[in-house]
C-alpha cells in the first residue's frame, strides 16, 4: 500500500495531551493513506493502554530517554511515507491541517521542508519560524535584561527589522503570508523523504533543542528551501496562554540542554572563531545572572537551587565536546 504521509510523535510524560492529539488525527479522515508512529522515550507515565484505543498506530518504547533527535530517527527509519511529519504530542490537528503542506511540497521541487501556522490554546499566533542562530540572538538570550525589548509587537524591533534588515529578527512578522524562512519549528515540520535520503537523519548528538535547526541548515545547504505555509494550521496546547505549571527544575534542565545544543551547532557549522565568541557572550551573560542571583537569594533563599544550573551553563563555555551522549 502506498503511504503518502508518515506522522512521527515523540512522547515523554505527555499522556493526556498525546491522547488529545491522537484523537484529533484519528478524527480527521484524511483523503490519503497515512501512518502514525508514537516513540515513547521511557516515560514514567505509561501509555501502553493507548495501544488499545489506536490499534492502527505503531507504538515503540525506548528503555531509556535517548533524546528527541534519536527518537525521531527511529520513526523515520520505519516510515514508508513519501512525506515525513515530525509532530509534537501537545498539538491538535484537523482535516485541513496537512493537505496544503503536501500540495506545496508536491508542486515545488526546490522545497524540502514546510511548516504550518500555529495557534496557541487561546487562539493567538505562535511564532513558529526563525532565523538560524547568530551571535546577536545569543547575546539577547544570555542577557535577560534585554528580553523586555524583544516583544513580537515591539515598535523598536519592527524598525530594526524593516530598516536595518537584521536577519536575526525573522520571527517578527504577522505569519499571514507564504514565506521562505531559515527554519520552521520542530513542533510540526513536514519533510520530503527524498530530502532525508540525500541530507541524512537528525543529528543525535543533540538531546533536545536545536536539532531541527541544524537539520534545516543541512537541508538548505543541500539546495532545498524551507517554507511557511499559512493555509495550513494546527493548535499547540502548551502555548504561553495555557499557564501550564512547569517545575523550575525541569525548565532549568532544558535551559542547560538548549545551550549545550547551541554550542554544538556553532562548533559544527560556524567554526572555532565564532564558537569562541559565543563562549564569551554566554559567559558574560550568565556570570551577570549568577551575580544577581547571589544577591537575590539573600531575600529569597529558596532560589538557591537555581545557582547549580547557572553554573552548569557557565561550565559549558569551557567544554570542547558538546555531544550530550558523552557528557
Amino acid at each position: 500500500m502506498f503511504v503518502k504521509l508518515s506522522i512521527i510523535i515523540v512522547n515523554y510524560n505527555s499522556k493526556k495531551v498525546l491522547r488529545d492529539s491522537l484523537n484529533s488525527i484519528k478524527g480527521c479522515n484524511f483523503p490519503f493513506n497515512y501512518e502514525v508512529f508514537i516513540i515513547d522515550n521511557c516515560s514514567t507515565e505509561k501509555i501502553n493502554d493507548l495501544e488499545l484505543e489506536y490499534r492502527n498506530y505503531t507504538f515503540i518504547y525506548n528503555d531509556k530517554n535517548i533524546g528527541f533527535a534519536a527518537a525521531n530517527n527511529i520513526g523515520i527509519h520505519l516510515a514508508k511515507g513519501k512525506y515525513i511529519l515530525l509532530l509534537n504530542p501537545d498539538t491538535i490537528v484537523n482535516t485541513g491541517s496537512f493537505q496544503p503542506l503536501i500540495d506545496y511540497l508536491e508542486s515545488h521541487e526546490d522545497v524540502g521542508v514546510v511548516g504550518p501556522k500555529i495557534f496557541n490554546a487561546a487562539g493567538d499566533i505562535e511564532r513558529s519560524t526563525h532565523s538560524f542562530p547568530s551571535l546577536i540572538k545569543e547575546f539577547f538570550h544570555a542577557n535577560e535584561f534585554f528580553k523586555s525589548f524583544l516583544g513580537y509587537n515591539n515598535r523598536l524591533i519592527g524598525l530594526l527589522k524593516n530598516f536595518m534588515g537584521i536577519k536575526s529578527l525573522e520571527s517578527y512578522w504577522d505569519h499571514n503570508s507564504l514565506r521562505e524562512v531559515d527554519h520552521v519549528t520542530g513542533a510540526c515540520m513536514m519533510v520530503k523523504r527524498e530530502v532525508i535520503e540525500k541530507i541524512g537523519l537528525l543529528d543525535e548528538a543533540f538531546f533536545l533543542y536545536n536539532e531541527e535547526v541544524e537539520w534545516s541548515l543541512r537541508i538548505k545547504k543541500g539546495g532545498y528551501k524551507s517554507l511557511f505555509v499559512p493555509d495550513s494550521s494546527i493548535i499547540h496546547l502548551f502555548g504561553h496562554s495555557t499557564k501550564q505549571k512547569v517545575q523550575k527544575q525541569t525548565v532549568n534542565n532544558l535551559l542547560v540542554e538548549r545551550y549545550r545544543g547551541m554550542f554544538y551547532f556553532f562548533q559544527k557549522h560556524y567554526g572555532q572563531f565564532r564558537l569562541f565568541l559565543l563562549r564569551v557572550v554566554v559567559f558574560q551573560g550568565f556570570i551577570l545572572r549568577l551575580f544577581f542571583k547571589y544577591i537575590r537569594i539573600i531575600f529569597y533563599p529558596l532560589e538557591k537551587k537555581e545557582i547549580f544550573y547557572l553554573r552548569q551553563i557557565l561550565k559549558l563555555t569551557f567544554n570542547n565536546n558538546f555531544d550530550w551522549r558523552k557528557n
